[in-house]
This record gives C-alpha cells, sequence and structure tokens, in this order.
C-alpha cells in the first residue's frame, strides 16, 4: 500500500508540474482527431509575456532610452512575445541590410538574430502567434525604390530560424500591414511598375493561403496600418506628384468596401501607428521636413487629438507598443536617406 500509495502521489505531482510550465508556452498534445484549424492554433500558441512594470514611468511624456547598437533608417519594427525585432533598411553607407536586432522590452537588452533571407529596406514586419512575419520590400543595394519582392518570410525566435512562407500575389514595397484575428491585411505601397498600389492582399494563417480584398479608396505608398477596434486601417501615406495624404480608411472583414474616417490632423507619410490602450498612435513622418507630431485616435468615437511631440523628429522608424507604452526606435532625423540609433518611449494617457 505504502509504494502505491508514493507512485500515485509522484504521478499527481509530475501532472501538476506538467500542468505550471505547460501554461508557460508548452504545446499541449495533439490527437490524430484534432481538426487542422486546432492543431494550427495550438502549434502558434506563443509564451505567456510577463507583465512590465509601469513604476516611475511618467504619464504623457517620452523618455529616451538607451541606443539601438546599429544607425538605421526605413526599417520596420513588431513586438513579439517581451520583444521588439527591428527589421532590415539602410545601414549608415546608405547600404540595404538584411539586420534583424532584438530590444528585450523588460530589460532594455538588444541582442541581433539571425538575418532575413535577404537584404531589404522598405519592409513591412508584423508578430503573430509568437512569431515574426516580415512581407514585401525593396532588394536593391541602395536608395532606389526598385527590386521590390513578393517574398514572405517566417521567423521563429524559438529555433532562431527563418522559413520561406507562400509568395504574396503581388511585388511591393512601403506598404501598410496589420494582424487582426488569424489573418494578415497588406494594402498600398509601390511597385518596380507601380508608384502607388490600392490592392489588399489577406494572408489567412490557418489555411496558409493568400486572398484578394476589396481595394484603398485612396492608392498611396509609405503608409501606416494597424489593427484597433475590430477592424484594420490603413492611414495616410503618399504619392509621386501629390505630396502627403491625411486619408484614413477603415476596413471591417468581410465587408464589400473600405470606409472613409476621420482624416489626420496632419498629412503624414513614411511614418508608423500603432494600437495602444485602445487607442491609435501616429508617430513621425516627413514632408518639408520631419514631423514632431504625435496624434491618437480615438476608434469609437472617431475623434483625434494631440499627446505629447516626439523629442526628436524622425521618418523610416520603426513603432511598436506594449501596453500603455510605445517605443519610436531609430529613423532618420531629416527626410531623405537619414538615420540615427535613437530610441525614445512615451506612456500614453
Amino acid at each position: 500500500m505504502a509504494v502505491a500509495g508514493l507512485i500515485a502521489g509522484v504521478a499527481v505531482l509530475v501532472y501538476l508540474v506538467g500542468s505550471v510550465f505547460g501554461g508557460q508556452g508548452a504545446h499541449p498534445a495533439i490527437g490524430a482527431g484534432t481538426s487542422p484549424r486546432a492543431q494550427a492554433a495550438a502549434v502558434r500558441r506563443p509564451a505567456a509575456s510577463t507583465a512590465l512594470s509601469l513604476k516611475g514611468i511618467p504619464v504623457g511624456q517620452w523618455v529616451s532610452l538607451p541606443q539601438s547598437p546599429v544607425w538605421r533608417s526605413e526599417v520596420s519594427a513588431a513586438r513579439v512575445g517581451d520583444a521588439a525585432y527591428v527589421v532590415g533598411g539602410f545601414d549608415i553607407n546608405g547600404r540595404t541590410t538584411g539586420l534583424v536586432e532584438r530590444l528585450d522590452l523588460r530589460t532594455g537588452r538588444w541582442t541581433t538574430s539571425r538575418s532575413l533571407p535577404e537584404p531589404l529596406n522598405h519592409v513591412s514586419a508584423v508578430g503573430y502567434g509568437g512569431s515574426l512575419y516580415v512581407v514585401g520590400g525593396y532588394s536593391q543595394p541602395g536608395d532606389t525604390s526598385t527590386g521590390s519582392v513578393r517574398g514572405f518570410w517566417r521567423f521563429s525566435p524559438a529555433t532562431g530560424s527563418w522559413t520561406a512562407m507562400p509568395d504574396a500575389p503581388l511585388a511591393r514595397a512601403a506598404a501598410g500591414a496589420a494582424v487582426l484575428g488569424h489573418r494578415l491585411y497588406v494594402a498600398g505601397g509601390r511597385s518596380d511598375t507601380q508608384t502607388t498600389i490600392s490592392t489588399l492582399a489577406i494572408f489567412d494563417f490557418d489555411t496558409n493561403t493568400w486572398s484578394l480584398g476589396p481595394p484603398l479608396h485612396h492608392a498611396r505608398e509609405h503608409l501606416a496600418g494597424v489593427a484597433a477596434g475590430g477592424s484594420v486601417w490603413m492611414l495616410g501615406g503618399r504619392a509621386l506628384g501629390q505630396g502627403n495624404f491625411a486619408d484614413v480608411e477603415r476596413y471591417r472583414p468581410g465587408a464589400s468596401a473600405w470606409e472613409r474616417m476621420p482624416a489626420m490632423p496632419i498629412a503624414r507619410s513614411s511614418f508608423q501607428a500603432v494600437a495602444a490602450n485602445g487607442r491609435i498612435i501616429t508617430v513621425g513622418g516627413e514632408g518639408a521636413t520631419t514631423f514632431a507630431e504625435v496624434d491618437q485616435l480615438d476608434p469609437g468615437t472617431g475623434r483625434w487629438t494631440r499627446l505629447a511631440d516626439l523629442p526628436t523628429p524622425r521618418h523610416g522608424l520603426g513603432l511598436v507598443a506594449d501596453g500603455p507604452l510605445v517605443f519610436a526606435i531609430d529613423g532618420g532625423p531629416a527626410p531623405g536617406l537619414t538615420g540615427s540609433r535613437v530610441v525614445q518611449r512615451l506612456r500614453v494617457p
């Protein structure tokens, strides 16, 4: 009886340990009868994020953080778990780079991840299911706005490896991209043959396939994409000979067309937008100069309000959000091919 009790106790202990650590990113067993959708969801389940302490972080103020390791511009950034990944762009010599750097948002520590499968600038990076995804971009060595690609790749932080995904329906760079639910939405941009694009391409992570959705009302490139309030939003951008746009369009999944929404307070291009505290935050951009203005949109009311100015105005920057914190990373302090190592953080009110 004593031996049987000991065995039972060990079995219970093993079960409890498995339950505790399984909740921190381990995947449950997937039986043969599990549906393909459930299998895919189980494999994609990311490790739990650690809540970032807000103690001592002032509200409504930008704070300068330690600089990034490498001078860059025209990057893209995405949050995956507790980290921000800064991808591609131009280096200090004006050459296209495949560099990928990781900023631990809890410790502030920078590390270098495996480079992109090829050097690219003006890419679109997003986080989904514990992985980093990168689509499109320009592949030419310098700032030529040519060499657009259809490539789509997945980076696994767990294995440190890149995997080729199905190519996008069309080649483009400087597009807007956002993940909503189990789908990636990519709109706008430009290619070697089109100076502005209105096409919406949708990637379904469950079926691993691309499809096309309704086009934007207004074709543009160097726009920003964000998911908020159950919709996908595309903001701003520009067109050759027409300057910057303040246009905002919203797409509700399954709708037959985009909705025109209240325009931004200023026309922007080469900027970024993120969702934080239930608001859409727009940061950076360029025109005759770079923009310090930071604005937020309430998706429910359509009302824009002004936030604290970005201390170092930049374009071609990376932008990520972690709860109420917004991180502006790298980018050019002057129009054209300029860059920096500047990292600044705002706690959204």
